[in-house]
């Protein structure tokens, strides 16, 4: 416990005499708390000041300054920080974060003749509820065509396998199918510090017979410190 913390914010009287300790507390600029709980007990009790908007506050728990806003505590000077999957992982939210954004982009669907699969799922299991981007689906089509050509598309790319089909070098009489682009989803919600949750990154469709490969997905989470 640093010598400046303490445990409310006192509203002063006319001709109170102040202590020592309260000359101290004053001294510090901003009122000084150990974490996020004994800064919310320092407010709006008896003989401590009302909360309001322009309140500052600094943290010992996280080593921030924060302010308030008239609804809620912010971080002064935060900085945002972005935690990239490519692979499906847990994302644990370091100490003072409460809210993250996610950018979340599924697997794209897989195309063939026949047994292509579709992308899968990606998803964020928020503390407020699982977001989940869905899988774009398979193209299947077995064409009478004697000449194909499919493309693998790119590992988190979330797009969809390429694939055309003609009769030998005849290019101007052919067909042309793909699977589907997985959806992107950009959505905040509520995380606990400290506390994991599963991120899921969608494979891409698997191909089928003469067919190719969609792409896998990403998540991206967002988050300030």
């Amino acid at each position: 416990m640093g010598v400046n913390q303490q445990t409310s914010v006192p509203k002063f009287t006319s001709g109170q005499v102040l202590t020592a300790q309260q000359q101290t507390e004053i001294n510090t600029g901003v009122p000084v708390f150990a974490d996020t709980t004994a800064r919310d007990a320092a407010f709006g009790g008896t003989g401590e000041k009302v909360l309001a908007e322009g309140q500052l506050c600094y943290l010992e728990s996280t080593n921030k300054v924060q302010y308030y806003d008239g609804t809620s505590w912010a971080n002064l000077g935060s900085m945002t920080q972005v935690t990239a999957f490519t692979a499906s992982g847990t994302f644990t939210p370091p100490a003072g974060v409460t809210y993250a954004v996610a950018h979340i982009l599924a697997g794209g669907g897989g195309t063939g003749d026949s047994g292509a699969g579709a992308g899968g799922n990606s998803s964020v299991a928020f503390a407020g509820g699982t977001i989940t981007a869905t899988g774009g689906g398979a193209s299947i089509a077995n064409l009478p065509y004697s000449t194909v050509n499919s493309g693998t598309r790119a590992a988190n790319s979330g797009q969809g396998a390429l694939r055309s089909v003609f009769r030998g070098a005849d290019v101007g009489n052919s067909a042309v199918h793909n699977g589907g682009d997985g959806a992107l989803i950009t959505a905040g919600n509520t995380v606990t510090p400290a506390v994991g949750i599963t991120v899921t990154v969608g494979a891409g469709g698997t191909a089928g017979t003469n067919g190719a490969a969609g792409g896998s997905g990403y998540v991206w989470i967002e988050y300030q410190v």
